[in-house]
């Protein structure tokens, strides 16, 4: 019965049709393993993308509160903040080293993220200078020195004096309100009329209380300048252009992260359809060729017995596609072959009996 583990016998077909269906499943349940594991990293580095994102909001939420407050605790809140960023960013990194553009662009966030969180720090510094409150700072001691100028005017009754001192603080609130330099300007033509009066007087301490007053609030001028008389300027335009730089280069990354999400899930779409096409092509091959030589091969025997009734014809066990039909081909020769001889051996006993049976009526017949 070896016959039937013959490469081109049925069940060896059968058996290659059941190997090819079980390997496409394999082939695709495998693809979709691995591409399912693909998608759901890409997924979680999106959420972790998103979760920089609102992060940065929060940073921004921060800086707001400080610029807005001059509260040391949101500075602390920003620091703190920051951190948990740089953390979060540097656990995102590893996944990105293996592609060239997302890398660059992740490496661009990290340094814009830098540069923001620096500038933020020296922002912090200038408005500490400037003082966080009006004690404090420059304002503190701008504020001490407008005091005791005021102090030593009210006790000598230089009353001319203090209505010009009061023209300069309505300027000083001007500016410190409203951070323009006009009122710095008019400031300083009426602090030059005033210091030049005080210095007619000869009055040496009301001087040095003026230059000291004056001196206070130019240091509060030149730091609110470099930190910004509006919010495009000095430090804070800086500072706010560093932080639409990070946040577009946060933008960028998700987008780009995006399309590989979108690319990837479009491959396994693709990929999927390729193996089952394949399989179904591999299939569909074999059952046609198979039914072809199996038609044949039941044509060929129909018309074998169909002959055999009137003819001893061989089959021509060569054109038999599967083994078993050559078997069974051969089979039939020999039976074919078999009766032959039984017929051929049928009518020499027939001559024979018939020659007998002429001698036996010869001598009668004498």
């Amino acid at each position: 019965m070896n016959i039937y583990f013959k490469k081109d016998s049925i069940k060896a077909r059968l058996i290659l049709i059941i190997a090819i269906c079980v390997a496409g499943m394999l082939i695709l349940a495998a693809n979709q393993i691995h591409d399912t594991n693909k998608l759901i990293e890409l997924n979680t580095q999106s959420k972790a993308l998103l979760n920089l994102n609102a992060q940065l909001l929060q940073l921004r939420r921060h800086e707001k509160d400080f610029l807005l407050r001059s509260d040391v605790k949101y500075q602390d809140l920003f620091q703190q903040q920051a951190d948990d960023f740089e953390t979060q960013a540097a656990a995102l990194e590893y996944f990105f080293t293996s592609k060239k553009n997302e890398q660059a662009m992740f490496n661009h966030v990290k340094q814009s993220f830098s540069d923001y969180r620096q500038k933020f720090i020296a922002l912090t510094e200038v408005q500490k200078q400037i003082g966080l409150d009006e004690s404090s700072g420059y304002q503190g001691q701008f504020r001490k020195a407008t005091h005791k100028l005021e102090q030593h005017l009210q006790q000598n009754s230089y009353l001319k004096f203090h209505l010009a001192l009061l023209q300069l603080r309505r300027n000083e609130k001007d500016f410190m309100l409203r951070h323009q330099v006009k009122y710095f300007e008019q400031y300083q033509q009426e602090y030059r009329e005033l210091r030049q009066n005080i210095a007619n007087t000869g009055n040496i301490q009301l001087l040095s209380l003026l230059d000291s007053y004056q001196g206070g609030f130019a240091q509060l001028v030149a730091a609110q300048q470099k930190l910004g008389l509006t919010h495009t300027q000095g430090l804070q335009g800086a500072f706010r252009e560093q932080a639409h730089n990070t946040e577009n280069a946060l933008i960028v990354l998700d987008k780009s992260l995006v399309m590989i999400l979108e690319d990837t899930q479009q491959k396994v779409k693709r990929n999927s359809l390729l193996i089952m096409l394949g399989t179904s092509a591999v299939l569909l091959t074999l059952l046609i060729r198979s039914f072809i030589t199996l038609q044949k091969a039941f044509s060929t025997f129909v018309m074998f017995f169909y002959r055999c009734k009137r003819e001893y014809q061989h089959i021509d066990e060569r054109k038999q596609g599967f083994s078993e039909f050559k078997y069974l081909a051969t089979i039939a020769n020999e039976m074919i072959d078999a009766r032959q001889e039984m017929e051929l051996e049928l009518k020499k006993a027939q001559l024979k009996i018939a020659e007998l049976k002429q001698q036996q009526q010869a001598p009668s017949e004498t």
